[in-house]
């Protein structure tokens, strides 16, 4: 409080023609200038909340990827496991078609073996069979002329007889 007032005091009319409009101005300044701090503190909070929710988006979006790929490694476990297995059975198919290839060459050579034994046999069979026609006309031959001979003994002998 000014008791002893060393100051003079205020002209009102100076101070609304001069003063006033240049502290109205400085206080509008200040004003845009507290609502554009006012717009950075909101900005500054906004943004903090947006980190807030970008960290837990990405907390649940690496959860989420550690599922994917655990499910990813159990379905590549599997496929290995379905994979070893299926080159075992391949290998065993391999394994017993080159087992009936080997088998299957084996009876075709004894087949063929068998065929050319029995042609073989054919042959000499249609040899034999030659050899016993011949013979056969010959003992008919033969057996023609021995029964001419016998039925000229008998008449001999009916022509003694008699």
């Amino acid at each position: 409080m000014n008791i002893i007032n060393d100051q003079p005091s205020v002209d009102y009319i100076t101070y609304f023609t001069e003063q006033l409009p240049k502290d109205l101005a400085a206080m509008a300044q200040l004003r845009d200038e507290l609502v554009k701090r006012q717009g950075a503190m909101s900005a500054v909070e906004q943004a903090n909340k947006d980190r807030e929710k970008a960290a837990k988006e990405l907390d649940a979006a690496v959860a989420k990827a550690a599922l994917i790929v655990e499910d990813a490694e159990k379905v590549a476990r599997a496929n290995d496991t379905k994979k070893a297995d299926l080159d075992a059975r391949e290998a065993a198919l391999l394994a017993e078609q080159k087992s009936f290839a080997a088998e299957a060459a084996a009876k075709t050579a004894g087949l063929m073996a068998r065929e050319q034994q029995v042609a073989n046999r054919e042959a000499a069979v249609a040899v034999l069979q030659t050899e016993y026609a011949t013979k056969l006309q010959s003992v008919d031959a033969d057996r023609v002329a021995l029964d001419a001979r016998i039925k000229a003994f008998q008449d001999k002998v009916a022509a003694l007889t008699v």
